[in-house]
């Protein structure tokens, strides 16, 4: 179901799974929805947000998570076997699987740069994956106002957007950088562990 989060009204229900559905992620734009079942139908299913469709089935063995890249481009999923697939989007192939896992893996989720995906699994263990060989890291920048250093200057420049949200006049998308559509707090840590760099 779709809920807009603003009336707390169901907007669209999206029919199609045979099972009961374990995960749902949104991609980074907002345009495609992933969402798992149970292992019934053994699939992940790519849904067009905007005309509630489905637009693609990856079949997967008892897939149990899903997690979108912050690029888009790449979605990661957790199966039952204890493997992580990682699906090109684009071309709906599965370009690698990573095993280590010795039980179900029942979460996957990206760091904000791309550079790392963690999996967590019913074996007790979350493991960390070096993602380079399959994703070039998203570049999150703080210089504001592109003079190669970051600054009170470009402290100066996020505060004037701070408390903003995409769709307010003036909303600078720049400032947004962990990309959920708001200038707040979680941007502030991101840009604090640059400042002075």
């Amino acid at each position: 179901k779709l809920w807009d989060v603003a009336t707390r009204q169901n907007i669209a229900t999206l029919t199609g799974h045979t099972g009961g559905v374990r995960s749902v992620s949104f991609s980074p734009d907002g345009n495609t929805l992933a969402t798992v079942s149970v292992s019934y139908d053994n699939a992940v299913k790519l849904w067009d947000v905007a005309t509630r469709r489905n637009i693609a089935t990856l079949t997967e063995y008892g897939v149990r998570s899903v997690s979108f890249s912050p690029d888009g481009n790449t979605l990661a999923s957790g199966s039952a076997d204890g493997t992580v697939l990682l699906w090109d989007v684009v071309t709906r192939r599965n370009i690698a699987t990573l095993t280590g896992h010795t039980d179900f893996v029942s979460s996957v989720s990206f760091s904000l740069d791309g550079s790392t995906l963690a999996s967590g699994s019913a074996d007790g263990t979350v493991l960390l994956w070096d993602m380079s060989p399959y994703i070039t890291p998203t570049t999150l920048t703080s210089d504001f106002n592109a003079d190669g250093r970051v600054n009170f200057a470009d402290f100066l420049l996020f505060t004037a957007q701070f408390g903003s949200r995409q769709g307010d006049a003036g909303f600078d998308a720049r400032f947004d950088l962990d990309g959920d559509g708001a200038i707040g707090f979680a941007d502030f840590l991101i840009f604090a562990n640059s400042f002075g760099t």
